[in-house]
């Protein structure tokens, strides 16, 4: 009977895949993130370059990446905004520049140096990475805030949509502005100060959006206490209708809602 007990199989399991929330500094990691924002190279002094990227994990957590020097070249051409990567040896610094706390809630960076690898992984679904961060219900969004600038990415079902206005930008120039009033699956609302590009880049969309009850996702905004409004940054972006499980979930759990309370 021993015997028997002895060939019977043991369970194996798999050897968990850190995430982002275990990362130290030090150390090299292997992780399997999706690249959610890429920006420019930039030029530096003494002929240096900088890639900057910000980082999502299978939890949906942020954190700022960076790639130096010749690392760029080899680093640039592969990575693609959106999609799915498995890291190898990837060196995880405390961070040094203070514009890396806006993009991540985060203490470290992630450095892809000369000794990490990557492996792009297709058709990954957004249940397993997901396509954006995880939103901030509009009701915390100034708690996240308070002794931060970190920008927040938030979703939500636009009320209304104003007129377009108009403020002076530098050099006599007039720039189009107009107030969202978006609302979360909380019934929380919030302001969204939308211009420039942001406007003149969805002049239809934004007519029709308050009509339709849209869905909208707006990332990296920058929380304004002076007008308790949320307001772009060079890197803000807007998403109408995005098709994920979060946008299909805050559409049908509001009609559900107002279905319910409809009359008789």
């Amino acid at each position: 009977m021993d015997k028997m007990r002895s060939l019977k199989r043991k369970r194996v399991e798999a050897p968990r895949i850190p995430t982002l929330e275990d990362v130290h500094p030090y150390s090299r990691w292997n992780l399997c993130v999706r690249v959610y924002h890429m920006f420019h190279v930039e030029r530096l002094a003494s002929g240096r370059k900088r890639l900057n990227m910000v980082l999502l994990d299978d939890k949906g957590k942020k954190m700022a990446a960076v790639v130096y020097d010749d690392d760029v070249d080899r680093f640039d051409p592969l990575l693609v905004e959106g999609r799915v990567y498995y890291v190898w040896k990837m060196l995880a610094e405390p961070i040094m520049r203070n514009q890396d706390y806006l993009f991540a809630d985060s203490q470290f960076v992630c450095h892809f140096s000369s000794v990490t690898t990557i492996n792009e992984l297709r058709n990954v679904n957004e249940r397993l990475i997901p396509l954006f961060p995880a939103f901030i219900p509009f009701d915390r969004v100034w708690e996240f805030t308070l002794d931060n600038d970190t920008y927040v990415d938030v979703i939500g079902m636009v009320l209304f949509v104003s007129s377009m206005g108009y403020k002076d930008g530098f050099y006599n120039r007039r720039i189009p502005v107009r107030n969202i009033v978006l609302l979360d699956d909380t019934y929380n609302i919030v302001k969204l100060v939308v211009w420039d590009k942001l406007v003149t880049n969805n002049l239809s969309a934004w007519e029709k959006l308050a009509e339709e009850r849209a869905i909208v996702v707006a990332t990296m905004l920058r929380a304004e206490r002076i007008d308790r409004g949320l307001h772009p940054t060079d890197f803000s972006r807007m998403h109408f209708n995005p098709n994920i499980t979060a946008a299909r979930e805050l559409r049908q759990r509001i009609n559900n809602d107002l279905a319910g309370q409809s009359p008789p």
